[in-house]
């Protein structure tokens, strides 16, 4: 027990030396009785008195609070004892606090010890090393460590202390913590809401939700602090896009439940909360006026018909702060960088619930590019990474202009953005921004030499050079040479995407395939040309020239039915030998020779070649074999590809392709069986083998050619979509579903009639390739009898 006190031993003073309120006996001495670690200058200096100095009643009470302050002690004494008629002996008596040693911490394993004494130094509450033990302390750094871990949504965490006595004058500290699990968000309701109901206002939440079968984990689930700051402007600005301007959103109530109180182990428990959010909903307002002030540059008339919103109509918080942002996007592309704007609201005298609103526009001044600079471009050219910028050094800074540049850098492929890319340095005297653009290279230019299996390769080896960023200046060179069960592959092929340093494309490629799968063998000859034009941010036109010599092997079926791939046909081209040899299958040849010019615009803004998170791309092109160029067969071939991909969070993507194209021949040209259109595997249909969805008719029969071979369609259509998770680092999971079908040319567009297949896809992003290897388990929804409901396939590149 700590008692405190002060004896005035007046009882044993000589008579007229008791003290007086304003003059008292001199101390002839101080005594410390008790003192360990004490030293009598110490109590010299808390007590504020010495020998020599006067003694009263005020001097002693002073010194005694000053004493007890220190927090040294755990008692406290003070004795007057006289030692004449003018002089007494002050006794100090003493009982030394214990100092703490050491402060530890045990059972805390989802934060550790380390963590936790920053997280405590962030709060401003520092461990007891070395002084003095204090009760108090130690509650206060109790009650800190459970709001570290409320923080980090565990609220049902416990946390104790015990003091451990290591010598007479030392102790140690132990925090003890159960941890527990995470609190998930049972429900989460509202009071004082009349306009919205409570379903209503939950979807306005965007961090804190509850608990659902399709929402068990995840940060949404779990109260935190900084997730329920920005909801509380959500549901804010809910409110006010309706006129509620005044509406005021309550700290939430938070409950913790117990549900399994029965259990020992805390973490089992199962702890539930319950968080109750108060609201002032207030009045509607109706807009009186919208005025734009401190704008001197551009005409306040012009920049007010950014807002789309008229006086008398229900005053919206997100329309008007559409049309500031226009504004400060309009000033910002001037090279006004600084500008920006602020709404103020003010109601309107003698009417009610009508709200005037006023624009501040700050303008600042117009800066100029400076220099632009670029670091981590270790084989890359500055060259090639400034040539996609469409603002150069001197020109007025252009904000839109420069993130669509800083997009385009970054959409390259071959040399990826930081997170936070751009450095900037402002000179304020001169009016300019000094820009510095960081980034990491990505791929390497070396020779690579492997064995694999894919779907349409099947098992084969392979050596090959390609790169997108040839010797650092952004050329694009290929040399390939592969051979496997399916496919053999040789091809050589280079682009200059930036001839003369203008946007002009210059490419060519010669190459030859020999495919082996399904019902038919091809062998492609074939050289290229290819030249190009790139417009606007984003857009170019080009046109391909090119020659193919092709031979191909149809096997013939008997009579086109469902299952039905050998036996009798009508005379092929290759009659059956006489001698007497097995003979499962009979083949008819194709050959021929194609000359064709293909025009195509293409648009492309997705922020990455191979792993898009966000942009499109579109594309157009028509292709025009024979007439005027020679070759064997007359036909044109347009084609049409639109592609989009939406962030949903920071982790999934939705995205979806549409395409389709059509064979319209002329001067009573066939067209070459080998063209036409077939569709399966792990770009089109995925779930279905290689190029094996051909026309069918309601029965399921094929249609054939004379001699009885398959045919491919003359027009085709194909739907892709896709939800993508990103698991962690490289690793992404895909969820898809793909639509589509070839059409015979009697058959016209049989919409209605169209495959389906779904599935699962594993996507898995290595160093060492451009392209993600795809593992894809897919089903076939509507199975023909002679098909599997299921596939698996493996592959390295994309699906659109």
């Amino acid at each position: 027990m700590v008692t405190v006190s002060v004896l005035l031993a007046s009882a044993l003073l000589a008579p007229g030396l008791a003290l007086a309120e304003e003059e008292g006996p001199t101390i002839a001495e101080i005594v410390l009785e008790g003192g360990v670690t004490l030293t009598l200058d110490t109590v010299y200096y808390y007590l504020g008195l010495e020998p020599g100095d006067p003694l009263d009643q005020k001097s002693i009470a002073k010194g005694f609070q000053s004493l007890w302050d220190s927090g040294l002690f755990e008692d406290v004494r003070i004795e007057v004892e006289p030692v004449s008629e003018t002089e007494v002996k002050l006794r100090v008596i003493v009982v030394e606090r214990p100092f703490v040693s050491s402060v530890v911490f045990e059972g805390n394993k989802k934060i550790s010890s380390t963590t936790l004494k920053d997280k405590l130094d962030e709060k401003g509450v520092e461990l007891p090393r070395n002084v003095p033990l204090r009760m108090t302390s130690l509650a206060r750094i109790q009650t800190v460590i459970q709001e570290i871990y409320a923080e980090e949504g565990r609220r049902s965490a416990r946390v104790r202390y015990r003091v451990e006595v290591v010598s007479p004058k030392e102790r140690r500290v132990v925090f003890t913590i159960n941890e527990g699990g995470k609190v998930k968000i049972r429900d989460v309701d509202f009071v004082g809401n009349d306009v919205f109901t409570d379903r209503r206002l939950r979807r306005v939440l965007k961090k804190v939700k509850k608990v659902k079968l399709y929402r068990l984990w995840g940060k949404k689930v779990i109260f935190f602090p900084e997730s329920w700051d920005e909801d509380r402007d959500n549901l804010r600005h809910h409110y006010m896009n309706f006129g509620y301007k005044d509406v005021k959103v309550g700290e939430p109530e938070l409950e913790v439940l117990v549900l399994r109180p029965e259990k020992e182990r805390l973490s089992r428990q199962k702890h539930r909360m319950m968080i109750t959010i108060p609201v002032e909903e207030g009045e509607a307002y109706a807009v009186g006026s919208i005025r734009v002030e401190g704008a001197k540059l551009f005409d306040p008339e012009r920049l007010k018909t950014l807002f789309q919103i008229q006086p008398g109509s229900t005053y919206s918080y997100q329309v008007i702060e559409t049309g500031m942002e226009a504004i400060r996007d309009f000033y910002h592309n001037q090279g006004y960088i600084y500008a920006y704007t602020n709404q103020i609201l003010t109601d309107r005298e003698g009417e009610d619930h009508v709200v005037d609103v006023v624009v501040d526009v700050f303008e600042g001044d117009r800066f100029r590019l400076g220099r632009l600079e670029f670091k981590g471009n270790t084989r890359t050219n500055d060259k090639v990474l400034r040539r996609e910028f469409r603002i150069s050094e001197g020109d007025y800074m252009a904000m839109g202009v420069f993130r669509a540049s800083v997009f385009k850098v970054n959409a390259l492929g071959y040399w990826k953005l930081e997170e936070d890319p751009l450095e900037f340095e402002f000179d304020e005297e001169e009016d300019i921004v000094n820009v510095t653009v960081k980034g990491t290279e990505v791929g390497r230019n070396d020779i690579q030499f492997g064995a694999g299996y894919s779907e349409l390769d099947g098992f084969f080896a392979q050596a090959q050079f390609n790169t997108r960023n040839f010797l650092g200046r952004g050329e694009t060179l290929g040399l390939s040479l592969q051979s496997g069960r399916r496919v053999d592959t040789y091809s050589l092929n280079f682009t200059e995407p930036y001839l003369f340093d203008r946007r002009i494309i210059l490419g060519s490629a010669i190459y030859k395939t020999n495919v082996e799968i399904a019902d038919f063998y091809r062998e492609t000859t074939g050289s290229s040309l290819t030249t190009g034009l790139g417009f606007g941010n984003f857009s170019s036109f080009s046109a391909l020239l090119s020659y193919e010599d092709v031979f191909s092997r149809y096997a013939v079926s008997r009579g086109g039915l469902v299952g039905d791939d050998t036996g009798g046909h009508r005379p092929p081209l290759d009659l059956p030998p006489e001698i007497d040899v097995p003979l499962t299958r009979t083949y008819e040849r194709y050959t021929g020779k194609t000359m064709s010019l293909t025009p195509a615009y293409g648009f492309d803004s997705r922020d990455d070649p191979f792993d898009p998170n966000r942009g499109k791309r579109f594309s157009l092109r028509s292709r025009l074999a024979g007439g005027p160029l020679g070759g064997d067969f007359d036909y044109l071939r347009p084609e049409m590809n639109f592609s989009m991909f939406i962030s949903v969070t920071k982790k999934t993507v939705f995205a979806f392709n549409v395409e389709g194209g059509q064979f319209f021949a002329y001067d009573d040209s066939e067209l070459p069986l080998y063209e036409r259109y077939r569709l399966g595997g792990e770009r089109t249909l995925r779930g279905i083998p290689y190029y094996t969805v051909l026309p069918r008719d309601p029965e399921g029969n094929y249609f054939l050619t004379k001699a009885g071979s398959r045919m491919g369609g003359d027009r085709y259509w194909l739907f892709n979509l896709e939800y993508q998770f990103r698991v962690g680092g490289p690793v992404k999971l895909v969820l898809f579903s793909d639509n589509g079908n070839t059409y015979h040319e009697t058959q016209g567009w049989e919409v209605s009639e169209f495959r389906r297949t779904a599935g699962i896809e594993m996507r898995i992003f290595l160093p060492i390739f451009q392209a993600p290897i795809r593992f894809i388990y897919g089903y076939n929804l509507d199975p023909w009898p002679d098909e599997d409901t299921s596939d698996f396939q493996f592959s390295i590149g994309t699906t659109f």
